[in-house]
């Protein structure tokens, strides 16, 4: 039995007792917001270094990418318990944390009630509606109005959203816009070790696009588009990265029918120079917290999940290597970021596939159009920078207080 199941029953890791002085305890879902979870910690730990953090979990992935961002910031990670009753209140007499804060709106009512049965602050961060939610909680208004009550402090990721969870029921006085944190990357140097053009094993001459995060169908989109752009382009290579790995096999059962050469991400950092030699066109991205530095080895990257209706995913990380970024039309997970970028030129809007052919050969062709594009999206990363402090500052006066009680167990209270 996987850890995640006993953990989703409350039956915590005992390196948790690490975190017994009344931690900060930060609930991330998955990758995303594990990244985000990881500066939380770190300015944190920056501004009250006495004080613990610990990291709460949805997905595998989530687990594994704090225990790699988060490592000397995070001192525990674990699975989120399931939102029952018996099992929240053990976790939360375990924990006995200092302040709950939760990433975005992932709002679970029983542990809330716990919560606030406690005394413990909650506070929401980098908080948005997207517009499908925002239709769903109203026609339940009536309970999303008690769940959001167990809420202390709402720190919303722009005025839009603070608008939205007022009008779901959220005190306007708790309420505030600090901006999104997803802004707040620093700007990348080099790669990680071995995942430049060359050490992948590709010419430095290359061009090279990154298909990042990708759904069914747009792998198959983006690589017919692939094989008519290389016609004329002979040293153009694809690096494919799907959302979700394990459909690498459904992948590779279309590229062979295709006849293009492909390698796995996994075979290339696992071997010797001898199979970076050997010469392919698709690089097949099947490991798990790559991407961010693959981004590095493109000339043009595509965001997946906005030509299937998934809602997109970030383009922040793409845009920080100074790449130009295309995305279709379905960014509803990251709209506000999506029309900051296309308001400001900074990245390229596509309807369909047929689109995002002629928007990738544009960008591969028009280098000065390419390098305005990526210049744009960096200008509005620094721009829209400093969410990050703004959202510590609100969290600052939960951290000052201390904890009275009794340790593990306890019912204790924050004043």
């Amino acid at each position: 039995m996987h850890r995640d199941i006993l953990q989703r029953f409350g039956a915590l890791p005992r390196d948790l007792d690490g975190t017994s002085n009344a931690p900060v305890w930060i609930h991330a879902v998955s990758v995303g917001e594990a990244a985000v979870a990881a500066k939380l910690a770190s300015e944190i730990k920056k501004r009250f270094p006495a004080t613990t953090v610990a990291v709460s979990t949805t997905t595998r992935t989530g687990n594994e990418m704090i225990r790699k961002y988060g490592k000397g910031v995070v001192d525990g990670v674990f699975y989120y318990p399931l939102d029952i009753s018996f099992i929240v209140s053990k976790v939360v007499r375990f924990i006995n944390p200092r302040v709950y804060v939760v990433i975005e709106t992932e709002l679970w009512p029983n542990l809330l009630s716990e919560l606030k049965a406690r005394g413990i602050p909650v506070v929401l961060v980098n908080g948005r509606i997207s517009d499908s939610s925002f239709e769903n909680y109203k026609k339940i208004k009536f309970i999303t109005k008690g769940i959001l009550g167990c809420v202390s402090c709402f720190c919303m990721q722009s005025q839009r959203d603070s608008d939205r969870i007022e009008q779901l029921g959220a005190k306007a006085g708790d309420v505030f816009v600090t901006g999104n944190i997803k802004f707040d990357e620093r700007l990348p140097e080099s790669a990680a070790p071995g995942l430049g053009k060359k050490e992948l094993g590709f010419d430095e001459t290359d061009e090279v696009i990154v298909a990042g995060s990708t759904h069914f169908p747009e792998e198959a989109a983006v690589i017919g588009i692939y094989q008519q752009l290389r016609v004329a382009r002979p040293g153009l290579k694809l690096i494919l990265a799907p959302r979700h790995i394990e459909r690498i096999d459904a992948i590779k059962v279309y590229l062979d029918k295709t006849g293009l050469e492909y390698a796995h991400l996994s075979e290339i950092l696992g071997a010797g120079p001898e199979i970076r030699k050997s010469k392919f066109d698709v690089l097949l991205v099947d490991t798990i917290g790559h991407l961010r530095d693959l981004y590095g080895a493109a000339n043009v990257v595509f965001i997946g999940g906005s030509l299937a209706k998934k809602g997109g995913q970030n383009p922040i990380e793409a845009a920080l290597w100074g790449k130009a970024v295309v995305f279709g039309p379905n960014m509803q997970n990251f709209r506000e970021i999506a029309d900051i970028f296309i308001k400001n030129t900074a990245a390229v809007q596509v309807k369909d596939a047929s689109q995002l052919q002629e928007a990738l050969e544009g960008l591969l062709k028009g280098v000065p159009h390419r390098r305005n594009v990526a210049e744009n999206a960096r200008n509005v990363i620094e721009k829209n920078s400093g969410a990050l402090a703004r959202t510590v500052d609100r969290l600052g006066k939960y951290l000052e207080r201390q904890k009275i009680g009794y340790g593990k167990g306890s019912e204790g209270r924050v004043v």
